[in-house]
């Protein structure tokens, strides 16, 4: 459960004071401290009976990062990212795996929106961009490989839509229909649900497939491992285990981005040439 905890104005001298506060905690192993304290009364207080179970998402004790420098973070050690979150609150988690839930009038608002691009069943979802704000595109795979592996389903399944999505319009494909930046997250998730495949890379949207559990080939780097971030156990996960992973990159390499790049286009067609046959022959 989320819970919103109500914002209330404060003075000016209660402000100051947060600011103070919050500017003597922002070395890492005082913050950590506090954030112990904080989680152990939380605790505390739930056992007891006396107030909800309460983490906070910034809390850094909750990461799955043991730490972050100016250049790269360094991933905690001990099971999949999950397991490690969960670990703090006594929890067990061998296969992650998140679960997404709509309305019907989500459903109807996607129908329609699909209606009009002129998009029906059956349908490829695929995200060639990725998110760069933390790790610049160590997570991209080349945009002419993209391209390539479009041109091929198109020549091979005439009969199944390639659909676009994502965010930032930074990789331009022919031969698809372009819905970048056309539906909400909830959308695109939805949507990606009413596919017969996904492609993509490690991100939001992988996380999302795995929560609508769709059929999906996620092409996978090495700034983490799949088996601390990703879903092996439910994705098709194209990745070469270089000896430089994870790095942990946050946007430079020192080795020719080598990790995406030895990705090569067969090897993905093929992926998804097995999820995608019986779904494209009627044959399931």
């Amino acid at each position: 459960m989320i819970s919103h905890v109500v914002k209330r104005d404060k003075k000016k001298l209660f402000k100051a004071l947060d600011l103070f506060f919050e500017k003597l905690i922002s070395v890492d192993g005082l913050r950590r401290r506090w954030e112990k304290f904080v989680f152990r009364m939380s605790e505390k207080g739930w056992r007891k009976g006396r107030a909800p179970r309460l983490m906070h998402i910034d809390m850094r004790i909750h990461s799955y990062a043991k730490a972050q420098t100016s250049s790269k973070t360094i991933w905690k050690e001990g099971g999949c990212a999950a397991h490690v979150i969960a670990r703090n609150f006594g929890l067990e988690v061998r296969k992650p795996r998140a679960f997404m839930s709509f309305l019907p009038v989500e459903e109807t608002e996607l129908n329609r929106l699909l209606a009009d691009f002129g998009i029906s069943c059956p349908f490829i979802v695929v995200e060639p961009d990725t998110n760069r704000d933390w790790f610049g595109d160590l997570r991209a795979w080349p945009a002419d490989r993209w391209q390539k592996l479009v041109d091929d389903l198109t020549e091979n399944y005439p009969e199944v839509s390639i659909v676009q999505t994502g965010v930032s319009g930074e990789v331009s494909l022919q031969n698809v229909i372009n819905m970048v930046g056309k539906t909400g997250f909830r959308q695109a998730c939805l949507m990606i649900k009413n596919a017969c495949l996904f492609i993509g890379t490690e991100g939001g949207l992988m996380h999302a497939a795995s929560a609508v559990d769709a059929p999906s080939v996620v092409l996978w780097g090495g700034i983490t491992l799949p088996e601390f971030a990703g879903y092996p156990h439910q994705h098709t996960v194209i990745c070469h285990y270089v000896e430089c992973a994870p790095c942990g990159n946050l946007g430079w390499c020192d080795n020719q981005h080598k990790c995406m790049k030895l990705i090569e286009v067969d090897a993905v067609y093929e992926a998804a040439s097995k999820l995608l046959e019986p779904k494209a022959t009627g044959v399931m």
